[in-house]
């Protein structure tokens, strides 16, 4: 229980998720968009989409907040609980109430025993294994692929004119859900992936081999202060990686003129990170390593694939 001059709300209004989305870029930097929020609402449902919140009840102000998704079984699919947007305001961090982890406590009730996943920051990590049991780790990490967009060519990454490029339209919505499925370990979200993929600010390309079948795709969002970020973007060879990114970030309005370029990227796929650093003459950070961890069994996924997760809060590939 939240001590009592706060209060517990789930999935307030969307001015709400805007304030601690602007205060926690302003912070830390982490990358989410305004739009982000009715993606969840929709594209998971607001049965399977939570948004906890704590509030100060005498200013109206949020305090601490954390959200979790639960992707249920479909057609044989595994079922999961995502967590992430863990965060309370710096103020009160070393104030003894325990917000977050109150929060944390309560999103574990919600996932009911289900099998929870979460992208930890590096520093969290031990914690989330010896006292929330997120002891199973998978084999691969995220690395997060930080570039200044200015500094990026994208004249340098190559096209190669075997490789047919299209856009959503061109693409059948069961193809995508399949592909998406043969990377992400078995887990159906194509309700929440046409949200995603057709929010304001939100641009993508697909590839598709000779009979249709989807063999790869990328999406790019422009998130609070301006910056572009990568995902989902999945391919099943470099040569189709490399396509979809020149074909992506080309249709990206002013793209030099926007702050950042960031992709959370396999620890298993080095030759997505040589792409990046082609593109950006080897200046390219990748110092941030964030394990992948869960509570009671690990679900595979092709990390080979993987040139960017879909985001960090909600997504498990």
């Amino acid at each position: 229980m939240l001590p009592d001059s706060y209060e517990l709300v789930v999935n307030p209004p969307q001015k709400m998720w805007e304030e601690i989305v602007t205060q926690i870029h302003d912070e830390l930097s982490w990358k989410m968009s305004f739009h982000d929020y009715q993606c969840y609402l929709d594209g998971y449902g607001t049965e399977n989409f939570k948004f906890l919140v704590a509030i100060d009840k005498a200013t109206g102000k949020p305090a601490s907040c954390i959200c979790g998704a639960l992707f249920p079984k479909q057609n044989g699919s595994p079922q999961l609980y995502t967590i992430g947007m863990y965060y309370t305001h710096p103020e009160l961090r070393a104030s003894g109430l325990g917000l977050g982890r109150i929060l944390f406590d309560e999103l574990t009730k919600i996932a009911n025993g289900t099998n929870r996943f979460l992208n930890a920051a590096p520093v969290m990590a031990k914690k989330y294994a010896e006292r929330s049991g997120f002891d199973q780790f998978s084999p691969w990490s995220l690395v997060a692929i930080v570039a200044q967009a200015k500094d990026c060519d994208i004249s340098k990454i190559d096209v190669f004119p075997d490789v047919s490029v299209v856009d959503l339209n061109g693409v059948e919505l069961e193809e995508l859900d399949e592909y998406d499925r043969s990377v992400g370990g078995g887990i159906s979200r194509i309700e929440f992936l046409q949200r995603w993929l057709t929010q304001d600010d939100s641009f993508n390309k697909f590839a598709i081999n000779e009979v249709g079948n989807v063999v790869g795709y990328c999406n790019a969002r422009i998130v609070c202060g301006n910056h572009v970020v990568l995902g989902p973007f999945y391919a099943d060879s470099a040569d189709i990686a490399s396509s979809l990114m020149r074909h992506t970030l080309e249709s990206v309005p002013d793209f030099l003129s926007r702050n950042q370029l960031v992709a959370y990227i396999s620890s298993e796929n080095k030759a997505g990170m040589e792409m990046f650093k082609k593109m950006v003459n080897g200046e390219v950070n990748t110092d941030r390593l964030m394990p992948r961890q869960f509570d009671k069994q690990i679900i595979d996924s092709s990390g080979d694939k993987v040139y960017a997760i879909t985001e960090t809060d909600t997504s498990f590939i």
